[in-house]
C-alpha cells in the first residue's frame, strides 16, 4: 500500500504468492540397457575418420537418470514458455535457500531412436559434424507435494531433423528431440489447466468460512507465568514457516494440540493446501480451513497431533509493555527470529481504510514475519504480525501492526473454552 512520502505499508509475504514453481525431479531411462536404439553411419560408406560408425546401444540400466542435460533442457524450455521453473543452470552460486518447485514434474523415456550419418571432409574424410533425426517419446507424470498425490498424466512425442551440419554427439540429437517433447508438454491445454487449478474453498454459510460458520471450541491453556527467556525453545516450536508460491513465505503458530494454526490470510491466499515446516525441519500438510479476508487472519488445520501451544491471553496488552515477535523476516532461513519491542499504542478502528483495532508495536518485523506471534514477556500470546511501514531503502521504521488475537479468534469462529467444556464439546460434535 503506497503512502504519502514514498512511504508503503508491507505485507509479510513475497512476491508470486499466486504463481506456482515447478521443478524436474525425476527422469527415469525405461529402455532395457543394450537394446539397439539407432545407427551411425559414415558418408562414405563406413569409412569416416573420427566417427565410429555402426549401432548405437541403449548403454544406461533402467534406473533413474541423474544427468543434468535433461533437467537443464527441461528448465530452458519452460522458462521460454512463460512457466516459472525451480534450477536455474546458470545459477553458479547458493545465495540463497534453494527454491524447490510447488508442482514436482517427473519424466520416463519409454522410447528412443536416432538415425544418422556423419558428415566428412570430402579431401580429408575425416568426420566434421553429423546429420539425421532423432526421436523421445516421454511419459509425464505431475505430482504435488502438498497434496501428496499425482494431479496430472500426459505423454508427448519429441522430434529433431538436422537437414544441415551439426556436433558429432548422438546424445546432442536425443537431447534437442527432448527439448521438443518439452514444448509438446508445455502446450498443453491439460498442463495450463492444472496450474491455473486451486482447491475449492467451502462456499459462505458452509462450515470452513467465516460468515455464518460453526463456532469451533479451543481448548483454554493456562497462562505463563514464568519469564519468556526460560520457554523460548518452547514457544519457537510453536511457531511455524509456511511456504507458498513461488519462493514466498510467512510465518504462524499452533493453538491446539492437534494442530490448528493460525495466520494471516495474505500468507495463505486463495490455496487450499500449505506446506508447513516445523523448527525440527520436519514439513507438514497444512489444510486452510477458515479465513476472513477482512480482517486478514487463516486457520490452518496441519496433519498429526501432539504439537506444542502458545497460550493465549485474554486481557489486552499495555501500551509500553514489552512484547516479543517471532518469525521468518524476509528469508526461509532466518525463520524463528526473536526481536523485542514495546507497545507503542493502540490504533482504534477508523472505517473504512481501517476497519478494526491494531496493536502497534516497535518490536522489528519484516516481509515473512506476517502470520507470526505477538507475545508478552511471559511468552503468552496476545497479537498476530499484520504489517509494517517501510519509506524507501530505509528500511523497517519500527511503526508494525499486529492483530489483537482476541479478535483474530472471533472473526475465525473459534471459542476459548475450559478443558471440562471443551471436551463436552467434542463429545457432542462426534455423537452427531
Amino acid at each position: 500500500m503506497q503512502l504519502a512520502d514514498g512511504q508503503t505499508v508491507s505485507p509479510g509475504t513475497v512476491t508470486g504468492l499466486d504463481a506456482r514453481t515447478i521443478e524436474l525431479t525425476r527422469v527415469q531411462i525405461d529402455i532395457p540397457r543394450g537394446r539397439e536404439i539407432g545407427r551411425l553411419q559414415g558418408q562414405f560408406g563406413n569409412k569416416c575418420l573420427g566417427a565410429k560408425t555402426g549401432p548405437i546401444y541403449q548403454e544406461r540400466p533402467r534406473i533413474q537418470e541423474r544427468s543434468n542435460e535433461w533437467s537443464d533442457t527441461f528448465y530452458r524450455v519452460m522458462n521460454g514458455h512463460g512457466y516459472k521453473v525451480a534450477g536455474d543452470p546458470s545459477q553458479m552460486f547458493e545465495t540463497q535457500q534453494r527454491q524447490e518447485g510447488d508442482l514436482q514434474f517427473g519424466v520416463t523415456i519409454s522410447e528412443m531412436q536416432i538415425q544418422v550419418h556423419a558428415v566428412c571432409d570430402f579431401l580429408s574424410e575425416r568426420a566434421v559434424g553429423m546429420r539425421g533425426n532423432a526421436r523421445v517419446i516421454a511419459e509425464w507424470q505431475v505430482f504435488d507435494p502438498v497434496r501428496r498425490q499425482v494431479i496430472l498424466r500426459q505423454r508427448s512425442e519429441g522430434r529433431f531433423d538436422a537437414p544441415q551440419t551439426i556436433a558429432l554427439d548422438g546424445n546432442l540429437a536425443l537431447q534437442l528431440a527432448f527439448a521438443d517433447a518439452v514444448n509438446q508438454l508445455a502446450a498443453l491445454p491439460e498442463l495450463h489447466k492444472t496450474m491455473a487449478e486451486r482447491a475449492p474453498l467451502p462456499k459462505p454459510g458452509s462450515p470452513g468460512i467465516s460468515d455464518g460458520q460453526t463456532r469451533l471450541p479451543l481448548r483454554r491453556v493456562a497462562l505463563s507465568q514464568q519469564p519468556i527467556d526460560s520457554q523460548i525453545d518452547r514457544l519457537r516450536s510453536a511457531t511455524v514457516l509456511i511456504e507458498v508460491g513461488a519462493g514466498g513465505h510467512g510465518s504462524g503458530f499452533l493453538v491446539s494440540e492437534d494442530g490448528l494454526m493460525m495466520t494471516n490470510r495474505h500468507v495463505v491466499g486463495g490455496q487450499r493446501f500449505v506446506r508447513v515446516r516445523l523448527v525440527s525441519g520436519r514439513t507438514v500438510v497444512g489444510e486452510v480451513l477458515r479465513q476472513n479476508e477482512l480482517r486478514d487472519v487463516a486457520l490452518v488445520k496441519l496433519e498429526g497431533s501432539g504439537y506444542p501451544v502458545i497460550p493465549i491471553r485474554e486481557t489486552p496488552v499495555r501500551v509500553t509493555e514489552d512484547v516479543y515477535a517471532i518469525g521468518a523476516p524476509q528469508l526461509k532461513q532466518l525463520a524463528w527470529t526473536v526481536t523485542r519491542g514495546v507497545v507503542s499504542a493502540w490504533r482504534p478502528a477508523r472505517l473504512p481504510s481501517q476497519p478494526f483495532d491494531l496493536i502497534q508495536a516497535d518490536v522489528a518485523i519484516h516481509p515473512g514475519n506476517s502470520g507470526g506471534p505477538l507475545l508478552d514477556k511471559q511468552g503468552n500470546l496476545v497479537g498476530i504480525a499484520v504489517s509494517g511501514l517501510s519509506k524507501g531503502d530505509s528500511g523497517n521504521m519500527s511503526l508494525n501492526n499486529f492483530i489483537p488475537i482476541l479478535d483474530g479468534l472471533e472473526k475465525l469462529g473459534l471459542d476459548l473454552v475450559d478443558p471440562a467444556e471443551f471436551e463436552r464439546r467434542r463429545r457432542l460434535a462426534a455423537s452427531q
